[in-house]
């Protein structure tokens, strides 16, 4: 996992623009990015985030839904930390403008994971059992496959650092769910690869990782080629842990992304 440090200005100027920008979407009523919560058994109250493409409510389209998982250092209940990293891209116009999608961003409990794994450990704990908040997050998930407007063939799921942990993790739940993932510098219990070996996935690493070792997803891609999988892997050989940006942005991440279809 990782933690990100912030200066109290750098910290200000974040929270303000997220605030204007989420009064701004207000005057939209359902479209851009709006903040929500979802009432749950596990942990009560979920906060995420949601954005709507300009034109989606008013549409009959169907649009593909991109559901994704922060890392650790943005855990918490202001419902505006999981906004840090890759969301605002995913949300902007350079993205939008190409490939039109519903993103969803739940927000992990300060004590919670999304996946059971001991951290820096890498061990499976619990027995592999279901955190509270990926249980709400399957609850969320179930919620968000009955709107009108998802293309349920075009269901895709993201993470970095935890949250890459969390996408395999919710990955082998669900599998039905998903057409193509993107798990970044994260792990897998590797004993449950074989739920998940028929969907596309790209991973990615830094060769550098001081935090979430390397092997963690050389493991995962070698037990998927194993088993006839032809996993797409990018290992960074300057790229220490925070290789989030540079992975989102490969030239051609989002083109291969969209272009996955849920196999039936």
């Amino acid at each position: 996992m990782h933690f990100t440090r912030y200066t109290v200005t750098g910290r200000f100027i974040f929270y303000l623009f997220t605030i204007v920008m989420l009064v701004s979407c207000a005057r939209h009523m359902q479209e851009g990015m709006m903040a929500r919560r979802f009432r749950t058994e596990t942990v009560g109250s979920l906060g995420y985030n949601i954005f709507y493409p300009k034109g989606a409510i008013k549409s009959k389209d169907k649009y593909p839904l991109f559901l994704w998982l922060h890392g650790a250092g943005e855990r918490g209940d202001d419902n505006v930390s999981q906004l840090i990293h890759i969301v605002p891209y995913l949300a902007s116009d350079i993205v939008q403008s190409s490939h039109p999608c519903i993103v969803v961003a739940p927000q992990c409990p300060a004590e919670d994971y999304w996946a059971p794994f001991v951290r820096f450990e890498w061990t499976i704990r619990d027995g592999g059992s279901i955190t509270p908040v990926m249980s709400a997050v399957v609850s969320l998930v179930e919620k968000l496959l009955k709107d009108s407007h998802v293309d349920k063939d075009r269901v895709y799921v993201g993470g970095l650092s935890m949250g890459g942990f969390g996408t395999l993790d919710l990955l082998h739940r669900h599998p039905e769910w998903f057409a193509a993932a993107v798990p970044v510098c994260g792990g897998a219990d590797l004993g449950q690869v074989s739920k998940y070996k028929d969907i596309p996935l790209w991973v990615f690493h830094g060769a550098r990782d001081e935090v979430v070792k390397p092997e963690l997803s050389r493991n995962l891609v070698k037990t998927l080629e194993k088993m006839g999988s032809s996993p797409k892997y990018t290992e960074y050989p300057d790229g220490g842990h925070d290789i989030w940006n540079r992975a989102i942005r490969e030239p051609e991440l989002l083109d291969w992304l969209f272009s996955q279809r849920k196999i039936r």
